[in-house]
C-alpha cells in the first residue's frame, strides 16, 4: 500500500521540530520598514505525532485607515515525519477560501477552490518552519493548495536581523515555479527569516522575534 511506503520515507528528518524551535517561532511582518503584522508558528509533539499550527495577520493602513487586511491560519498534522493533514484558511481583502488535505492509501488527497486532487508521495508545504525543503524539488503551496515544481539556490551565510540583535543563517533563494522569495536558516535549521516580492510590487520581510542572539 502507498501509505506504507510514505510511512517509511519521512518528509522531514527532524524528529522533534518542537525541540529545535522551543515549542514557538514568532516574526514581525515589515513591509517598506513598517511593522505591519506578526506571524507565528507552533509546535506540540505527542509521541510521533506532531501538530504544526501557523498564523499570520496582517494591516495595510493609509492616513491610519486601514486599506487592506489579511489573515493566514494553518493547521499541520504529521504522523512519522509525514504529512498526513493540512487545514488553511485565507482572509484575503474581501475574498475568503480553504484549502484542506488529507492522506489516505492513494496518496495526499488535496481540496482547494480550484478542485481536487491527489498528490503521491511525502511532500512539504511552504510553512518554512521546515528546514529540509531545500532539498526538496517540490512544495505544496498553502495559498493555492497547487503543487509547485521548485529548485532551492544557496547563497551562503548571510548576517542578519532579529530583534534587537543578529544572527548567522543560509539564504535560499526559491526558483522554478516559485520565485521572489529568500528563506533563511539558521546552522541548527532554524527558520530565521523570510522575504518576499508582494502582488503590489513591496518588499515583505519577516524579522525574528523570538530568535536568540548566537554565543
Amino acid at each position: 500500500m502507498i501509505i506504507v511506503l510514505l510511512a517509511v520515507q519521512p518528509a522531514y528528518s527532524q524528529t522533534k521540530p518542537i525541540d529545535t524551535y522551543n515549542n514557538k517561532i514568532g516574526f514581525d511582518v515589515v513591509r517598506n520598514g513598517e511593522v505591519v503584522g506578526q506571524h507565528a508558528t507552533t509546535f506540540l509533539q505527542d509521541g510521533s505525532d506532531l501538530t504544526v499550527k501557523s498564523k499570520m495577520n496582517l494591516k495595510i493602513t493609509l492616513f491610519g485607515i486601514p486599506v487592506y487586511l489579511f489573515d493566514y491560519t494553518s493547521v499541520e498534522k504529521w504522523s512519522d515525519g509525514v504529512l498526513s493533514r493540512l487545514d488553511v484558511d485565507v482572509k484575503d481583502g474581501a475574498d475568503q477560501f480553504k484549502i484542506s488535505s488529507s492522506l489516505n492509501a492513494e496518496g495526499l488527497i488535496i481540496t482547494s477552490p480550484s478542485g481536487t486532487f491527489t498528490a503521491r508521495g511525502p511532500i512539504i508545504s511552504t510553512n518554512h518552519w521546515n528546514a529540509d525543503v531545500v532539498r526538496q524539488s517540490r512544495v505544496l503551496n498553502t495559498l493555492t493548495g497547487k503543487i509547485n515544481q521548485v529548485d532551492f539556490i544557496n547563497k551562503g551565510e548571510e548576517r542578519i536581523p532579529i530583534k534587537d540583535s543578529y544572527i548567522l543563517a543560509t539564504r535560499y533563494d526559491y526558483s522554478g515555479e516559485l520565485t521572489d522569495t529568500s528563506v533563511w536558516y539558521d546552522s541548527r535549521g532554524r527558520w530565521s527569516k523570510l522575504e518576499f516580492k508582494a502582488r503590489d510590487g513591496s518588499i515583505v520581510k519577516y524579522i525574528c522575534n523570538t530568535c536568540k542572539p548566537q554565543l
